[in-house]
């Protein structure tokens, strides 16, 4: 599979150097979450989606956590 270089991925890295979270938004289907997964991987990160119940329900019980 073969991705497009994205210009944004470098200013979401740089970014999270001073800031847990960085709000990646745009359009459905756009390639916001492989954007996510791409740039976690690359800053050796771990990537977590709130669409898992057991992480929503981690969250919500432990939001420090």
């Amino acid at each position: 599979m073969t991705f497009y270089p994205r210009m944004i991925e470098s200013h979401v890295a740089e970014s999270l150097t001073d800031t847990p979270v960085v709000l990646i938004a745009g359009p459905r289907q756009a390639g916001k979450t492989t954007l996510a997964r791409q740039v976690a991987n690359n800053q050796g990160m771990h990537y977590l989606t709130l669409d898992d119940e057991v992480v929503l329900l981690a969250a919500k019980e432990d939001p420090v956590g």
